[in-house]
């Protein structure tokens, strides 16, 4: 029978008993579908203000274009030096070049490796033996470009929903017209459930794609079907994930303050640089495992809702309250 309480309650022991999933997590989270898209933009916008937030990422879209500019004018430059600077250049480049594209590769591949593996894991009609890290990264590569394209497919659908929503920023700048505020009030109100949609539908899609080796065509259309059907359960659990996700961050960064802080005090009290450089040594580590942890738990609920929702017909919270009123 489908219950949060359930799907949270299993995600937890799957997340934490089957630690080796952690290592999906560490790279998945970089992946923008990896952990909490869809509630990641809403924080920070209110946390920085609307209004401020909002310049704020019309400026990071907009300092794209000049980024390349400088890009292809630094190119130019370089190729007017000698061919020792040439050279070490180049070599520089294409080293950036290649742990960027490492880095992609495990965390695209790690997502779609962490799906399926919650998916043999949950699925009680086969006792196959839990994968390892190697025979999850080999899956994981097998759907690497369509999982890429559907994380790059959910940046590009939000920032352009995003930069048309600032336009009225940008009018409002030379004009003083209060018309482009009431328009940048309503067109903010619509994007917040259009991004946030968008993003809990993508989840749905690399699910389809990862466990029923759907095209990235159908797996986005069953991923709007499923969500269309519902969108309240899915919402539902978003901000289940995000209370959740909220507390125990806190709880971590109490606990940290709490236990490393008064010798990080006394660290730099005795001018003992060493003590000082490995408790923040350890304190990067405890948050790197918590977040790995963490992303790990959300995409095992993400894939577990998944899962009953293509099996069964589930209600909502608030329709089984209002239901029973």
């Amino acid at each position: 029978m489908f219950s949060y309480r359930s799907i949270l309650k299993q995600a937890w022991l799957i997340a934490w008993k089957h630690k080796y999933l952690w290592f999906f997590g560490l790279f998945a989270s970089l992946t923008i579908a990896g952990g909490s898209m869809e509630y990641q933009f809403i924080t920070q916008t209110f946390s920085q203000g609307i209004i401020n937030g909002s310049y704020q990422g019309l400026n990071s879209l907009l300092a794209i274009n000049e980024l390349s500019q400088q890009i292809w004018f630094g190119l130019i430059d370089l190729f007017s030096q000698n061919i020792i600077v040439i050279i070490n250049a180049l070599t520089i480049l294409l080293l950036t070049l290649t742990i960027i594209t490492v880095f992609v590769w495990f965390a695209i591949s790690s997502q779609a490796a962490l799906v399926d593996s919650v998916k043999k894991i949950l699925n009680p009609k086969k006792k196959a033996s839990i994968i390892g890290i190697r025979e999850g990264l080999t899956i994981g590569n097998k759907h690497f470009w369509s999982v890429l394209g559907l994380n790059i497919l959910i940046k590009l659908l939000i920032s352009f929903a995003f930069f048309i929503v600032s336009l009225p920023l940008l009018f409002m700048v030379i004009s003083d017209n209060p018309s482009f505020a009431i328009a940048y009030t309503i067109l903010f109100v619509i994007f917040i459930p259009v991004s946030v949609s968008l993003a809990l539908i993508v989840k749905y899609a690399i699910s389809a794609r990862v466990l029923e080796n759907k095209s990235v065509t159908e797996s986005l259309e069953k991923a709007f079907v499923l969500f269309k059907k519902n969108w309240l359960i899915s919402l539902e659990l978003a901000l289940l994930l995000f209370i959740f996700s909220f507390v125990f961050s806190a709880i971590l960064l109490i606990a940290i303050a709490i236990v490393f802080f008064p010798f990080l005090w006394l660290s730099f009290m005795f001018s003992i640089t060493w003590l000082s450089f490995l408790l923040m040594f350890l304190c990067i580590a405890v948050i790197i495992i918590f977040g790995s942890w963490l992303t790990t738990f959300q995409i095992t609920s993400w894939t577990d809702l998944y899962l009953h929702l293509n099996e069964d017909k589930a209600v909502s919270k608030l329709e089984r309250i209002f239901h029973k009123k």
